[in-house]
């Protein structure tokens, strides 16, 4: 098996983005840009074995990030960091990464084209070996409106160059027409590269050493370079603006709820549905719409969800639970078969199987300096607009009434009432 070192080139401050955060990091669907790429990559590790994420804007930053989520999470990869002192270009990223480069074959991508995948990755991988040229490019048809590079070949159809759109004018205004655009994916030899590089000038208006640039020198020293077409564009989409992450999240959004639909949840109305990336749900679970599902929440078997909920991360629902209309659960574990059918909050808390939430229950979770947390146990009912001040803990078949405001613990079987709440003489059965 042929061994491969990634090079992500993820050093650019993203100007178009109109933000200080460094482009690789913005988020999508809750995840930054880069981990998508990071993340397809590792699964195709029976050739990936080492990733170069050159950095530059803010790289303790991103750095910091990728260390987070897959230094100790993910394995058989070795991950470096190249530090881009200046930013002049992505062949300069390149040149600085190829010192630390350690296998002969190299695949280049970017950290900001968060849709590619792993299939495509590995199609092309296996496209280049087979082959065997200097270099391999990965393409597509794009309407003209696009902001890629255009492939632009010689009478015979070989690669000869790439144009990229720089200037006032860099992007073509008839939509109705296609191009061939460059995806920013490159498979080399890692010899072949590194002598071939010293040989791009810089770029003129951009004052930058281009990466595209090593289609034409390769072409002029009659080094042959191939292309992977895919069949469709969207993988390529790379993301340079605002508008451009929202329609990637577009995107990605539309293959999770393939992806979730798939495994036997029930999505009544995907385009009012949000759910981010690293959500579990369960088979046979019913997802209504304007439901809105972070990170991390894990949604059990044969639940019922929305419509209006938003569910943050740690939320986790057990097998036949119904949560929804106007909900927000944050930090908090929610055991079997329980109701939580109306308006209301709970965060930071611990709710035991078969417990009734009333409507417009609220869990007071935080005193203006730390956060508090709430048990309620097996078998209680909460009465409608209960207000359980935390830190506190309900017994087991314990029960509040209508309007109390809990400060206090609740014994087993005990009812409270009132502001604040006081225990009724007849304990509850």
């Amino acid at each position: 098996m042929e061994k491969f070192t990634a090079i992500i080139l993820a050093a650019g401050k993203g100007t178009r983005m109109k933000s200080t955060l460094p482009k690789v990091l913005h988020l999508l669907l809750g995840r930054p840009l880069i981990y998508y790429v990071l993340r397809e990559l590792f699964k195709a590790k029976q050739n990936i074995k080492q990733i170069i994420v050159v950095v530059g804007y803010e790289r303790e930053r991103v750095e910091a990030e990728v260390k987070r989520l897959f230094i100790k999470k993910y394995s058989g990869i070795r991950i470096d960091f190249v530090n881009q002192k200046k930013r002049l270009g992505t062949a300069d990223a390149v040149s600085a990464a190829i010192k630390k480069v350690a296998y002969e074959n190299i695949l280049v991508a970017c950290g900001d084209s968060p849709l590619l995948t792993a299939a495509t990755f590995k199609k092309f991988i296996s496209f280049y070996l087979k082959k065997n040229k200097s270099c391999s490019l990965l393409s597509a048809f794009l309407e003209k409106s696009n902001s890629l590079g255009r492939i632009i070949r010689d009478k015979d159809g070989c690669p000869q160059r790439v144009k990229e759109k720089v200037g006032p004018r860099c992007c073509g205004q008839d939509s109705g027409k296609y191009e061939e655009a460059n995806s920013g994916v490159y498979c080399f030899k890692r010899e072949s590269l590194a002598v071939n590089l010293k040989l791009i000038k810089k770029n003129p208006v951009k004052k930058e050493y281009f990466l595209t640039d090593i289609i034409e020198v390769f072409y002029r020293n009659n080094k042959q370079v191939n292309s992977y077409t895919m069949d469709s564009g969207d993988e390529i989409s790379g993301v340079n603006s605002q508008k451009d992450l929202w329609k990637a999240e577009d995107i990605m959004r539309q293959r999770i709820m393939e992806e979730v639909s798939a495994r036997g949840v029930a999505i009544i109305d995907p385009k009012t549905t949000y759910i981010e990336e690293g959500v579990k749900i369960g088979k046979n679970s019913v997802i209504y719409p304007f439901t809105f599902i972070e990170k991390g929440v894990i949604i059990g078997n044969n639940c019922s969800v929305g419509p209006f909920v938003r569910l943050r991360g740690k939320a986790f629902l057990a097998d036949n639970t119904q949560v929804g209309n106007f909900l927000e659960i944050n930090r908090t574990r929610v055991g079997k078969s329980v109701k939580i059918k109306h308006f209301g909050y709970l965060g930071d808390a611990s709710i035991a199987d078969n417990v009734n939430i009333g409507a417009g229950t609220v869990i007071a979770n935080f005193d203006g300096k730390n956060k508090h947390k709430t048990i309620i146990g097996k078998g209680s009912f909460i009465g409608s607009d209960t207000v359980l001040v935390a830190p506190v803990k309900l017994g087991k078949n314990s029960a509040t009434g209508a309007g109390s405001v809990v400060t206090k613990n609740v014994t087993s079987g005990t009812t409270v009432v009132g502001v604040p709440a006081r225990v009724l003489k007849k304990k509850r059965r």
